[in-house]
Formats: C-alpha cells, structure tokens, sequence
C-alpha cells in the first residue's frame, strides 16, 4: 500500500519541470520515512481519507525538499529603465529531516486512529462498592461518611444519590 500513497503525477501541477525519475526517487525516500514514523501506511486497511491526508502529507515534504534543492529563491530584484534583473539563493541550510515534527505528529495520528488494533482492558475489580453522595464528607477529604453510604452498603442514604 506504501508504493501507492502518492506518485509522480501527483507531484506534477506544483511542480511541472520535475523530473520523473527525480520525483520517483524523492517519492520512495519520503514513503520510506513515513513508514518507519507511522507503520500503518504500509497496510491495506486504511480507507480513502486517510490515504488522502497521508498523500497531503507526503506531497508538501516532497514539494518542500524539491524547492530546497532548488536554492530557494530568497531575493528578487528588477529594475526598469536599468534593464536589471538579479536573484538571490540560499544554499546555506542543510536538509536536516524530510518531515517536520508537526508532519511526524499527523502521521502518527492517521495510524492512531482506528488502524484495526487498539489498546483494551478488563475491569478485575468491577465497579462495586459503596458510591457517597457527591456532597458527602469523604468526597470533600474527611475520614468519615456523613451520607449514610456505610450504613446502605451501596449507595447514600442522605442526600443527592450518585449513579
């Protein structure tokens, strides 16, 4: 399922003089790195708004590292009558991650949230046991009832009963 999370062609209208070969590699690097962030993007079981949000995702790391590549163009100058014209690259930041951490945070969210597998729990203990009124003395931090749960063994005797 990773291979097919987002192809060249989805690259193609943001950035139309990109390679193909060039896209597919940045694409296999990327996919391999969301990958090891978010595991099941590498399953069958995602459905199609997840797979949307994860091509989101990839597509503005790719485009992202493509423009990187680039330079990035920090300046423009024109002038008119002069017939001037310069641009400015900046080639000094390295690349230090293809994601950002708020991209590895959305990832990870798309495998959270019902991937198939989730956390449970069994309750051993059951919910039993004596349930003091809400404005009973041991609810407020006292030693002692004064709801007269002790004396019903469930549930209080004065005042508002709890659930």
């Amino acid at each position: 399922m990773a291979g097919e999370l987002i192809t060249p062609a989805d690259l193609a209208p943001f950035a139309p003089d990109l390679d193909a070969g060039k896209a597919q590699a940045m694409i296999d690097d990327a996919v391999a790195l969301a990958v090891v962030a978010a595991p099941c993007l590498d399953s069958d079981d995602l459905d199609e708004k997840k797979v949307a949000a994860a091509k989101a995702i990839l597509r503005g790391a790719v485009l992202r590292w493509n423009e990187a590549g680039q330079g990035g163009r920090t300046q423009v100058t024109n002038t008119a009558l002069g017939f001037q014209h310069s641009e400015s690259f900046d080639n000094s930041t390295p690349r230090r991650s293809l994601f950002w951490p708020s991209e590895i945070a959305q990832l990870q969210k798309i495998c959270a949230t019902g991937g198939g597998r989730s956390a449970w729990s069994y309750d051993t203990a059951g919910g039993g046991g004596l349930q003091h009124a809400d404005t009973c003395a041991i609810n407020l931090g006292a030693t002692y009832c004064d709801c007269g749960a002790i004396y019903t063994g469930a549930g209080p005797l004065f005042g508002a009963s709890t659930p």
